[in-house]
């Protein structure tokens, strides 16, 4: 595994950026809007978690589909483990935290016993009311736990890069065709929290996963599977150039790449370059580290910024970066100790325990 370095840097890279869009956003000290603009950005570290996720559940299949009697099963059973203790610990606490009141949906204050069943079933990103009630940033949980659904599916469906590029293509058209039927088809009362969810949702997201599987195709497989059709080819620069018609012509503004997506690509082509080189400045023992305890980070910091936040202890200096610098290396130290302690007590048990489980069920 240490030829995957590279994968736990930029998880420690993604978290990183996550922490300092959420950093940003507490204190009293105003940040100006150029740096404000800059600091929103990190909110894409999101993408690049659901870019490293679909390279190694991949290969992680890959490499234990021959050796496993039941690997759906097995899957499945791990994909639990990982996620869902830390979940589970999450959910408790932010309800000790914030009671009942939704956070991001005030328009819906309370959190039902619905909205706790949702989340412990991990089908929260169904709904706009229920996708971060509770956990703040499960919204993005929920969209990985809709993407394990279908993995297995994907696996057997999607045998080469040039299979992977039509999912690509496809999702990139299934995610423009569900913008547009439903943008304008509220089923909620509450515009602004129906756009949110709208990007926040699976659908929308599934384009970068998709580049993840592409990526594993890239790095891990022979080369003889790299290999792209002319016709997906020529239908992916006639979706280049719609695109690019759309930002001119307002009628077709949904065809435009979004944002997100084309920050995604960067990320695709970054990844590819460090599974060639390992550039220090990325691949180090810090971010390597950031990126093993990611998870409990994602976690744990926003309940950080909160507790801070509380005992006035969010603001430090009066010049706006300088605050920001300090405010951030403060959260992200503090982060850290945290989910080191939640890494070793709960989320490698937890996932032995998993592995235990499996290897008796093989017997």
């Amino acid at each position: 595994m240490n030829k995957l370095k590279y994968i736990d840097a930029l998880r420690g890279i993604a978290v990183l950026a996550v922490i300092l869009i959420h950093a940003g956003s507490y204190g009293n000290v105003p940040l100006s809007p150029t740096i404000d603009s800059l600091v929103r950005e990190g909110a894409r570290g999101v993408q690049l978690f659901y870019l490293a996720s679909a390279f190694t559940l991949f290969l992680s299949f890959k490499n234990r589909f021959s050796k496993e009697a039941f690997p759906i099963r097995n899957f499945f059973i791990r994909r639990f483990f990982r996620i869902a203790p830390m979940y589970y610990i999450g959910i408790c606490y932010y309800i000790l935290q914030n009671g009942f009141g939704a956070i991001f949906a005030p328009e819906n204050p309370n959190i039902t016993p619905l909205g706790i069943t949702t989340n412990v079933l991990f089908l929260h990103s169904f709904s706009p009311y229920w996708l971060n009630s509770i956990v703040p940033g499960g919204w993005s949980i929920g969209v990985e736990m809709m993407f394990y659904a279908i993995v297995p599916l994907l696996f057997f469906k999607i045998k080469n890069l040039n299979h992977a590029f039509n999912f690509l293509l496809l999702s990139l058209v299934f995610s423009v065709l569900f913008r547009v039927i439903l943008e304008n088809s509220y089923t909620i009362d509450e515009k602004s929290l129906w756009y949110d969810y709208l990007f926040l949702c699976f659908p929308n997201q599934l384009p970068i996963f998709a580049l993840g599987i592409m990526m594993y195709f890239i790095v891990c497989e022979d080369k003889s599977q790299h290999k792209i059709s002319p016709i997906s080819l020529l239908l992916a620069a006639s979706m280049i150039f719609m695109a690019q018609i759309g930002l001119r012509v307002p009628i077709l503004a949904h065809l435009m790449l979004p944002n997100h997506f084309v920050f995604g690509i960067a990320f695709f082509i970054l990844a590819i370059g460090l599974s060639k080189i390992e550039i220090k400045i990325i691949v180090n023992v810090i971010t390597i580290y950031i990126g093993k305890i990611s998870f409990s980070m994602y976690l744990v910091h926003f309940a950080v910024l909160h507790i801070l936040s509380m005992n006035n202890y969010i603001d430090y200096h009066t010049n706006s970066i300088l605050n920001l610098i300090i405010k951030y290396m403060v959260v992200v130290l503090i982060s850290a100790a945290f989910s080191t302690l939640f890494y070793r007590m709960i989320e490698v048990p937890f996932q032995n325990f998993g592995q235990r489980l499996i290897t008796k069920l093989e017997k």
